[in-house]
């Protein structure tokens, strides 16, 4: 059964309506700012389950297929697979506990390759398994040898991991655990280095790393593929690293922006003693700007961005509502606009591409739904 439902959520306000632009309009948008009168509406619907629900509690992953039709949710052992033109649950697979089909112990994230083979991020032994259950391949990573002549750490290699169907390569961000030193890392189809570079310029997320005797906040990088280009961003500001895996080459690359602030300012105590000065360290974090990871638009050819910071704080201090960015890049990114969404309160995670329209998931009343965004230009 399809339902339709239009619900406000806390990230969501009332769907803006505006006339649309000529085609003159548009044209002089795309060469100045292509999001300058960008208006949205949103429709939430809700997946029939039939007779099977999802368990949300902890340990719950969510992955789109790449052409977004199918929408994956793994829990355990267990791979629940949607069919997003449907809005129903079409299937439901195992994955092996033991034995060499298992894709090894627990794990944190998949990447659906296809309809039907899965990537899982394995610490020791990374795999691509089938919905048969059929372990595809997998790759004997030589974990000292890789990071050889670098200080990341030899088991951090996993981290964010990401593979590229198309060249059979493999994408991470090592790092140093000491100094928070981060790196970007090419492996080719039989695992074997193809390059380790230090992502130098991120080192001002330190800055903003807060430390207590028994817990550690700080900004986090984001891993982004598509288009045969690693993107690395982080969520402390606007400059990105891209890596282009035909040619290997890095580059560095920032963007002028005048909406969003390009980064966090300030100095801040990065070492504190109490519970209580550590929270009070990240409530003020929360009133600085962060950046998000970027998403790919297959329909537009279009990347986008979304940054947000706390605008609105309840009687403890921590925020109630966020004032919400979006950017926009061309496929060789390009900066093609920017604005600021009036009318969201949070940014919509775990989103995506699916026609031209963002999906963002949703859990309504413990029952599986999608904030779909319909944006006009």
């Amino acid at each position: 059964m399809r339902k339709r439902y239009f619900f406000i959520f806390p990230f969501l306000a009332l769907a803006c309506h505006k006339q649309s632009p000529t085609e003159d309009q548009v044209e002089e948008s795309e060469q100045r700012n292509i999001l300058e009168n960008l208006t949205f509406e949103i429709d939430t619907f809700m997946i029939d389950m039939g007779e099977d629900m999802v368990d949300f509690s902890l340990g719950m992953i969510k992955t789109p297929s790449p052409d977004s039709r199918w929408y994956y949710i793994i829990k355990g052992l267990k791979i629940q697979k949607i069919d997003l033109d449907q809005l129903s649950l079409i299937d439901t697979f195992y994955l092996e506990k033991d034995g060499p089909n298992s894709p090894g112990g627990s794990f944190f994230s998949i990447q659906s390759l296809n309809e039907d083979h899965f990537f899982f991020p394995h610490m020791i032994s990374p795999s691509i398994i089938n919905s048969q259950g059929i372990k595809f391949k997998d790759w004997k990573l030589t974990h000292e040898e890789i990071v050889k002549g670098t200080s990341a750490e030899p088991f951090s290699i996993i981290n964010r991991i990401q593979y590229n169907p198309e060249l059979g390569q493999l994408y991470s961000l090592p790092l140093d655990y000491q100094t928070s030193d981060y790196f970007l890392l090419a492996l080719d189809s039989i695992g074997k280095r193809i390059t380790i570079k230090e992502l130098s310029l991120f080192q001002e997320m330190k800055a903003y790393t807060v430390k207590s005797d028994h817990e550690n906040k700080s900004p986090f990088p984001f891993l982004h593929t598509s288009n045969n280009q690693v993107i690395v961003s982080n969520s402390n500001g606007n400059g990105i690293y891209f890596y282009k895996a035909l040619s290997g080459s890095l580059s560095y690359k920032e963007f002028p922006l005048e909406i969003v602030p390009l980064k966090k300012t300030g100095e801040i105590r990065n070492k504190v003693g109490s519970t209580r000065e550590f929270e009070d360290k990240l409530k003020k974090l929360n009133h600085q700007i962060s950046y998000w990871n970027f998403l790919w638009d297959e329909k537009s050819q279009r990347y986008y961005r979304f940054a947000s910071r706390a605008v609105s704080f309840d009687e403890n201090g921590w925020p109630k509502k966020y004032e919400v960015f979006l950017m926009a890049h061309s496929k060789d990114l390009e900066l093609l606009g920017e604005t600021k969404l009036d009318g969201l309160y949070n940014t919509p995670f775990g989103s995506f591409f699916k026609d031209g329209k963002l999906w963002s998931y949703v859990n309504v009343e413990d029952e599986l739904g999608f904030a779909v965004f319909s944006f006009n230009f």
